[in-house]
């Protein structure tokens, strides 16, 4: 994980809890400024200085709709989806984005695309749906756990390599500069940039 300035901007945006609150309302249906006004208590202008940075971040876009009687409205709905991680330990900090892709045509995603397009009854479409979700989410819960795991044993290695390394800094330069030499390119870019300051 490293911290870069676009995540840090992203950061400092959603830092803000009317922005969070926007969010969440808008992750249940699409509004329009004075629905969100009226939600949140806040006056219309601060909703849109609100809007107008979360559609600059390109976290949400709106749409002008025509309804039968009066002006259109411009109705605001998030624009992508991602998971954002902070990683903090006493040996480093950082954050990592992921932004879902379009799924690959696995053997899951041909079986959703069945179960959405059956001709079951509701009762019984609905029940074998939740079923199949159930099922994603245990695996789902399940590689998280792992991911976790390593994510740990990596840090763990990582945090050894670099207390090593300046263990051998203090003892002896040269040898440093020989084994960054020939290890440099395989390093991770965070125990580089925390030894050039060593």
């Amino acid at each position: 994980m490293e911290s870069n300035p676009e995540m840090g901007k992203l950061l400092d945006i959603l830092g803000n809890e009317t922005r969070r609150r926007i969010l969440l309302l808008l992750t249940r249906r699409p509004y329009f400024v004075s629905e969100l006004s009226q939600e949140l208590g806040v006056g219309q202008k601060a909703v849109l200085e609100h809007l107008r940075i979360l559609e600059r971040a390109g976290l949400i876009e709106g749409r002008v709709e025509k309804i039968p009687r009066g002006r259109p409205r411009k109705y605001y709905t998030i624009k992508r989806g991602f998971r954002l991680e902070v990683l903090l330990t006493p040996y480093s900090f950082g954050t990592e984005m992921y932004e879902p892709k379009k799924p690959r045509k696995t053997e899951e995603y041909v079986q959703a695309k069945e179960l959405i397009k059956s001709t079951e009854p509701f009762e019984t479409k609905i029940d074998e749906l939740l079923r199949f979700l159930e099922e994603i989410e245990r695996r789902v819960d399940e590689a998280l756990r792992m991911k976790q795991e390593l994510e740990e044993v990596r840090l763990l290695v990582e945090t050894y390599i670099e207390n090593l390394l300046r263990r051998i800094a203090q003892e002896d330069e040269r040898e440093l500069e020989k084994i960054l030499r020939e290890f440099g390119p395989r390093l991770p870019k965070k125990i580089l940039e925390d030894l050039e300051g060593f």
